[in-house]
Formats: C-alpha cells, sequence, structure tokens
C-alpha cells in the first residue's frame, strides 16, 4: 500500500531549505508514496512540480479567485480558513503524515493537530532564527511533531537537548548539474559591473542583513582602501536601514568598490564566477548552501566558523577564523591576495560533491522509509 504524505512549506522558491524539499519531491518514488503539496505561498517552483503531485496555496495567497472568495466565505461564519483548507485537504487526502518543511510556518503549528496523523517537523533554522519565533509556535513544534529532521548535525545537537528519540539528521545539498558557467558571460559581467583586470573580486551571497554580516563590508573596505579589491554582494536587497547605511556609506567613501546585483535567478552562477574569492560573513549559519556552490566552482573561501565551514573548510580550500574575528578575516584575505595559500580545486570539487543531489537523495529518501515505519509501528 502507498504511503501518503501531505508537505507543508513556505513557497517553494530557490531558497536553501525550499530547494532541498524540490529535489525531494521531484525523485521521490510514486510507486511507493502519493504527495500533496500546501504552500503558503506560490514559489517559482511550484508551477514546475510532477504532475503526478497534488499540490494547493494558502486560500489567502492563492492566484485563484474562487479560493479567495471561500477564505472571505468560511472567515464570515467565524472559522479559521487555514484550518479549514487543511481538514479540507485531509478529508481527500487521507495523509498518513504531515511533513512541516521549516519552522518558519508559523500558522500550521496554531491549527489542531489532525487526529490519527503523524507529524514530521523538518527543521533548518538556529538559534537566532528561533528569536524571531513565537514561544507557542516552537513549544508546539516540539510537543505537536513525532519526529524531527535537522539540517545539520548542530541543529540535531539543538533538537536533541529537548527530544530523546525521532531525531535526525539530513543534511542539505546542492544540484551540481545546475552549476554551470559561461566564460563570455563572465566576461560580458565583469565589463558591465566595470571590473578590471586587477581587481581582486570578493563574493557574498545572502540576504542584505546583519546576520548575514553586511555591516563587515565597510570595515574590509577601509582595511583594503588602498588595494584593488571589490567586493560583490549577490542576493535579495531587503531595503532596510543597513543596507542603506552600508550603501551610502560605501559609495561616499570607497566609490565603484561595494556591488549589489540583486536577486539572480539566470546568470547567478556566472556572477558568482567573477569572484576570485568567496567571503563568509555570516555571524550564524545552519549550513551554507553557497559555500558548497562556491566549492565546486574552485573559488577560494575565507570564512567564520559558521554553520560548517569550520568542518568543510580545509587546508588547500581556504581559511576558516573564529566567528566575529574580523583582524583573523582580515588577515585570511590578505593570504588569499597574496596566494600565500595553495588552493586545490579539484580537492575543493570533491568535498562540494558530497553534498550534491546525487549523493544525498538516496540517503534522504532511506531516511523518510526508515522515519514513515518507525512513526506508523507505533500506532499498532
Amino acid at each position: 500500500m502507498k504511503k501518503r504524505i501531505l508537505f507543508i512549506t513556505q513557497h517553494l522558491g530557490r531558497t536553501g531549505s525550499e530547494m532541498v524539499l524540490w529535489y525531494l519531491l521531484k525523485n521521490l518514488n510514486n510507486q511507493d508514496y502519493d504527495v500533496s503539496v500546501f504552500c503558503i505561498r506560490k514559489g517559482e517552483l511550484y508551477d514546475l512540480l510532477p504532475d503526478f503531485i497534488e499540490k494547493h496555496v494558502m486560500y489567502k495567497h492563492s492566484p485563484k479567485w474562487t479560493d479567495r472568495a471561500i477564505r472571505r466565505i468560511v472567515k464570515m461564519f467565524g472559522i479559521d480558513p487555514l484550518q479549514y483548507q487543511l481538514d479540507k485537504i485531509q478529508r481527500s487526502f487521507k495523509a498518513d503524515v504531515w511533513y512541516v518543511n521549516t519552522v518558519a510556518v508559523p500558522e500550521v503549528f496554531e491549527l489542531a493537530r489532525p487526529v490519527g496523523v503523524k507529524l514530521i517537523t523538518h527543521i533548518h533554522e538556529f538559534l537566532y532564527a528561533f528569536s524571531d519565533i513565537k514561544r507557542q509556535t516552537l513549544e508546539r513544534v516540539f510537543s505537536y511533531s513525532d519526529a524531527w529532521i535537522g539540517c545539520s548535525d548542530m541543529i540535531c545537537e539543538k533538537i536533541s537537548e529537548l527530544k530523546d528519540t525521532n531525531v535526525y539528521l539530513q543534511n542539505s545539498f546542492i544540484d551540481t548539474d545546475t552549476i554551470n558557467t559561461d566564460s563570455q558571460k563572465i566576461q560580458d559581467i565583469k565589463n558591465r559591473l566595470g571590473i578590471l583586470p586587477d581587481d581582486f573580486v570578493w563574493v557574498v551571497s545572502g540576504g542584505t542583513k546583519y546576520m548575514k554580516g553586511l555591516d563587515y563590508v565597510l570595515p574590509i573596505l577601509e582595511h583594503f582602501k588602498d588595494k584593488h579589491i571589490k567586493i560583490m554582494w549577490l542576493g535579495p536587497q531587503l531595503s532596510n536601514g543597513l543596507e542603506f547605511y552600508v550603501r551610502n556609506v560605501a559609495e561616499k567613501k570607497y566609490p565603484d568598490r561595494l556591488i549589489f546585483t540583486g536577486n539572480l535567478s539566470e546568470d547567478y552562477y556566472n556572477y558568482m564566477a567573477v569572484a576570485n574569492g568567496f567571503l563568509l560573513l555570516s555571524r550564524e549559519e545552519t549550513f551554507s548552501l553557497v559555500m558548497l556552490e562556491a566549492a565546486y566552482l574552485g573559488i577560494p573561501m575565507v570564512a567564520f566558523k559558521t554553520g560548517i565551514a569550520a568542518q568543510f573548510i580545509k587546508g588547500e580550500m581556504g581559511i576558516s577564523v573564529d566567528n566575529g574575528n574580523l583582524p583573523e578575516l582580515l588577515t585570511g584575505m590578505q593570504r588569499i591576495h597574496e596566494g600565500d595559500v595553495v588552493i586545490d580545486t579539484f580537492k575543493m570539487r570533491e568535498a562540494a560533491m558530497i553534498y550534491d543531489v546525487k549523493h544525498q537523495l538516496p540517503l534522504y529518501e532511506k531516511l523518510i522509509n526508515q522515519i514513515f515505519k518507525t512513526l506508523l509501528n507505533s500506532n499498532n
């Protein structure tokens, strides 16, 4: 008999946690599983789901006017629209297990848990993210769920401090088949951005946030103000006050040295391949998929020891330094500038391939089977 899973996630966009789920959904054996997907919002991968997967968008954010009309009607009767919608999906689909991908869907944890249905929560967040989550939400994550998956050892360690059983590790991963570059496009990007042959370009990827280390950019530029370096920041510009401050100070004091590309879908890897070095400035990371991508491209790395950086970056790949130790970070960058660190691009690519979809997906499917067996046997 097929096992039935309702996956609940944010949007199926191109973020780390969503991409990992996307790879699973594309490849999960449809001879063994019936799958339904519920998204809070409709992301760019939603319409690319295989045809055999049933899919839904939260009424509130659905592109269908009929869904939005249903929401207004049920609200008139004092019924929670999300509870109504998920109950309706459950009655029709009859899932054995609900799989909630990230705790960043707090609406779901505020609902009554469906009777007889097991709940798996995949946790990609760490302590800083926990501070943005209501206590009641996180409490329900651990009281309502029957099993928990962490995206890294450090996450599993934190989960295990609260729960003694049914805690599982599934490392996040990338699809190296999608990491393709074009030398002509790379040169075109350099020309368009005003990058000269003697410029050393450092790339950073992520949202323009304090937690991603955006504030470190200014002291880095100050330290290397007499050197031909540029910093290229890939990722969504969040139009917050910190971004305004850093952008304007950089333009005033270090003109043309800081480049914000904005969010990229096309040419992302060509932009990354422009770089001579990769910086991981985050104060906290659970994993860092972008570090794996940089390693696959053979870009020397300098990183704070956050997420898996300390264990991942070996001697011939770059340098990792203690969290927040800016002087050590600057020294590491200088050593890369001067060629003081021997870089083995083959070793870097080999290390990244451990976290490739082709290696990790069979492990992920095996884990899902194991959890399913454990949870459903507990009913007997």
